[in-house]
């Protein structure tokens, strides 16, 4: 299940992780992912010049072993 969150309600650890993925792109949507009544991962859509894409980061920040 997705759920959109606000950038600054993250954990410190999840916006810093974002905002490095992003490589300097504006964040313009954040979701949090929910499996089976447990946070996996948090999404967001990252616009660089015209281009959009997703992007994933862990509950705590950390990398993803494969993608949600």
């Amino acid at each position: 299940m997705k759920e959109e969150v606000a950038f600054d309600s993250l954990p410190a650890k999840v916006q810093s992780a974002l905002t490095a993925k992003a490589a300097g792109a504006k964040i313009t949507k954040v979701e949090s992912l929910t499996k089976q009544d447990k946070l996996v991962a948090y999404e967001a859509v990252i616009l660089k010049g015209t281009k959009k894409k997703e992007i994933q980061v862990g509950p705590d920040g950390e990398k993803l072993a494969h993608e949600e």
